[in-house]
């Protein structure tokens, strides 16, 4: 049972910091102190739960919350808050990872230069004989290249949770070298921690990785999620066909803390770490959240965009609620004083408090919410207190229904500081007969709802549907279903997934279809995600040894006297690191590649077939831009490294008509921008038609009648950089 608190005194607590000019904070930091007010006047060891649930951390007898903070550099003081027992772990510009006394907190709320607190929010696992079907293979064996590619000289990051340091799938091809060469376990708080940093334990080197030999159990419990993404990202095999894309890359593993701060001071870890040995990095982020705005404003999405850029490139899974409909959208804008009702669906999974409901408005808007319980003949059993966006308020209360439980929290906010919109978060355990109904209302406000399941201990990525199953209710929906921060990031390559085609005996081919699961776009700001898809059904991948929970085996390898197994797993966490590992050997190709170049190019070189159908330049809310394609990727980079270091906007020329069974046209659109030359290049690398053109050449043509029908990568080089565009050959 989570901490009780007597609403008058949690009201007189929250007051009394209003007095102050305080920081603003999330809800995960309004409910964390409103929940520990009485926790603080007691001293009391706090429960189980509660620790679990925001990830507290004790040393000294003192407990520590962690804390992502924007701060004004100019104003804060440092001594200040080293006085209040604050543990500053990383500083990007102003934003600024912090780990706080508990008893502590409410004075740094007041502490001068603290602009913005956020606490929770939480991320899950996305977990729901691939290389051949993302084409990794034609590179690692150099088909139609200058070279083979497999990773070497990248580190490939992977932050997750369920890590075997051991398995020889991390070994090179021949056994010998453990291309793992560290892991910060955040979890693990008997240290050493890495330098600069207050928390957690490092490993480093071959010798105290084998020593250590797993990650820490973590709340989610035994688990093979990390083991089996890492592998698919920069798996060497270990003698059987399930390699990775990348399977000669340096890997860093990162067992990450789900409070707030920790996935940041991992960012920063391996930023560090990668420059000084001079090597470019992708970070693999198979896993989500569905508590944020969903606009790509969160600080999560924030400390990416501070870090990306060359040779530093983040990649994320979409998301598995492609077949729940989770998410309602109202614009009350365009209905002003209508009251919607919808029915929440729940979950029914052991250890589970109930659904949160997580709803985001407009900007500079308000919005009310509330619950009913209805029983079979849909009369109102029960109804709660109203909570009002612009209130700012919190409830939190547990009730008897007929000698059943039904508990409710709720909290506020009237404007989110990050992009001024209303957040009110509501979650509920029904122990009733009755059915929970969700009403909001509005006048101005365009309203997105998610309904994930809530467990004792953590929030969830797991979607449950809403329904139109009440009187004038409305059902929800699959859109905007893309988990934070991986899934809307602006600067992050977000994967979706399908099934690997496979062929039987015969040689006939099956699968290729979209996988059901996989998450739908939009963000909630209007940019198309998923960027790409992979292969994320039944990918066969390493597993944990030491995770009880694993057998049946696909195949094994004996190793030291042990077996390791690998396993086929199903998700977008499977489809995310796919395309990281391909990004590992873009990255090889061209040490220097921007994030922005690496997503564009993927974007322009993702294959189409009868299963994606044509997919225009607006792209597609599941497939993203189609199928990934290592040749073709790599083949760009490799253009773009013999020609310059600029790759231009695929804007910047008009090619059509596409698909094209004769003439092709292409024109430049920009002023003061000419071509230089057009490459028609097919999916093996060779160079099908070339054309020089003329100086000052603003448009011109190639004829594609002699060409064999399929799908092409024309290069154009202009006098603004070189850009890739793919075209479609038809008769």
């Amino acid at each position: 049972m989570y901490f009780k608190v007597v609403l008058p005194v949690l009201i007189v607590f929250l007051l009394s910091l209003n007095v102050f000019s305080q920081a603003e904070m999330n809800l995960g930091a309004k409910k964390f102190f409103a929940e520990s007010s009485e926790l603080l006047r007691s001293g009391e060891q706090p429960p189980a739960e509660f620790i679990a649930e925001y990830d507290l951390t004790s040393r000294t007898d003192k407990w520590y919350i962690g804390v992502l903070a924007l701060v004004d550099k100019q104003v804060v003081n440092t001594a200040n808050l080293q006085k209040l027992g604050v543990k500053n772990d990383s500083r990007l510009n102003d934003l600024w990872t912090l780990r706080v006394p508990v008893r502590n907190l409410e004075k740094l709320v007041v502490e001068p230069g603290i602009r913005y607190l956020e606490i929770a929010d939480p991320v899950d696992p996305a977990l729901g004989r691939s290389t051949i079907d993302s084409r990794t293979d034609s590179v690692n064996r150099g088909l139609g290249l200058s070279a083979p590619y497999n990773g070497e000289g990248v580190i490939i990051a992977v932050i997750d949770w369920g890590f075997d340091y051991t398995h020889p799938n991390f070994y090179d091809s021949t056994l010998t070298d453990l291309r793992l060469t560290r892991a910060w376990d955040q979890n693990k708080l008997s240290g050493p921690p890495p330098n600069g940093y207050s928390f957690g334990t490092e490993y480093v080197g071959k010798e105290e990785l084998l020593a250590a030999r797993q990650d820490t159990l973590y709340v989610f419990g035994p688990m093979s999620h990390g083991t089996h993404v890492a592998g698919i990202a920069g798996g060497s095999g270990a003698g059987t066909p399930h390699k990775g894309a990348a399977p000669e890359a340096e890997l860093i593993f990162i067992s990450l803390r789900r409070d707030a701060p920790s996935l940041i001071d991992a960012f920063t870890y391996i930023t560090d770490y990668a420059a000084s040995v001079e090597k470019p990095y992708v970070v693999n982020m198979s896993f989500g959240s569905h508590l944020g705005p969903h606009d790509g404003s969160s600080l999560k999405n924030y400390g990416i965009d501070m870090l990306h850029g060359p040779g530093r490139v983040f990649v994320g899974s979409a998301g598995n609620n492609g077949n729940s409909p989770f998410h309602l959208d109202i614009d009350f804008a365009q209905h002003p004083d209508d009251t919607v009702f919808t029915e929440v669906g729940f979950g029914n999974f052991q250890d589970q408090f109930g659904q949160t409901l997580s709803m985001w408005g407009s900007a500079l808007s308000s919005f009310g919410a509330g619950l009913l319980l209805v029983d079979q003949a849909n009369s109102i059993v029960y109804e709660s207190p109203l909570i009002l966006s612009e209130s700012g308020s919190y409830f939190n209360e547990v009730m008897d229904v007929d000698g059943n439980e039904l508990h409710i929290i709720s909290e506020a906010v009237a404007q989110f500081y990050l992009n001024d919109k209303p957040n009110v978060r509501i979650e509920v355990r029904n122990t009733t007969p009755y059915r929970v109904i969700l009403k909001v209302f509005s006048q101005d406000s365009h309203l997105h709802i998610w309904n994930n399941v809530r467990m004792n201990s953590r929030y969830t990525n797991w979607g449950q549907p809403l329904s139109d199953t009440y009187p004038g209710a409305l059902a929800g929906d699959i859109f905007y279903g893309l988990g934070e921060p991986a899934g809307v990031g602006k600067n992050v390559i977000t994967v979706g997934s399908y099934q690997r085609v496979a062929y039987n005996i015969f040689g006939n081919p099956s699968g290729g279809q979209q996988s059901n699961f996989t998450s739908s776009g939009p963000t909630v700001d209007g940019r198309v995600k998923p960027d790409i898809s992979s292969t994320g059904q039944g990918v066969i991948s390493s597993v944990n040894s030491f995770d009880p929970t694993q057998s049946g085996f696909l195949a094994s390898v004996e190793h030291e006297g042990k077996e390791y197994g690998f396993r086929g797993f199903s998700g977008t966490s499977m489809s995310g690191p796919m395309v990281a590992g391909i990004v590992a050997l873009m990255l090889e190709a061209h040490p220097t590649l921007s994030a922005t170049q690496a997503k564009q190019i993927i974007i322009e070189t993702a294959r189409l077939d009868e299963h994606t159908g044509e997919i225009g330049p607006e792209g597609h809310l599941r497939w993203g831009y189609g199928k990934a394609n290592a040749l073709a990727a790599v083949l760009a980079v490799q253009a773009l490294t013999d020609v310059t270091d600029r790759v231009v906007d695929n804007d910047l020329l008009k090619v059509y008509p596409n698909p094209v069974s004769g003439e092709l046209f292409v024109e430049a659109s920009y002023k003061d921008q000419y071509i230089e030359k057009l490459t028609l290049i097919d999916l093996s690398g060779r160079s099908v038609k070339s054309l020089n053109l003329p100086s000052g050449t603003v448009k011109s043509q190639m004829d594609l009648s002699d060409v064999v029908p399929g799908l092409y990568l024309l290069q154009f080089q202009t006098t603004g950089g070189i850009g890739f565009s793919t075209v479609k050959v038809a008769r």
